[in-house]
């Protein structure tokens, strides 16, 4: 629980989940346009600040 005290760790959930939001949308709806390039980059950025927190004991 203590993790979720790091703001770097709470961003890359943000953009994790917005980038999965946007990647599913645009798969759906069958279009692979802005949004679905913009989920990646969202996935990537959220997953590498999720990775890089600092990890508390």
């Amino acid at each position: 629980m203590e993790r979720l005290t790091e703001l770097r760790f709470i961003i890359g959930l943000f953009f994790l989940l917005t980038g999965l939001l946007l990647a599913g949308y645009s798969f759906f709806r069958g279009e692979a346009g802005t949004n679905l390039w913009c989920g990646l980059l969202f996935v990537g950025f959220g997953g590498l600040m999720a990775l890089f927190s600092p990890k508390q004991k």
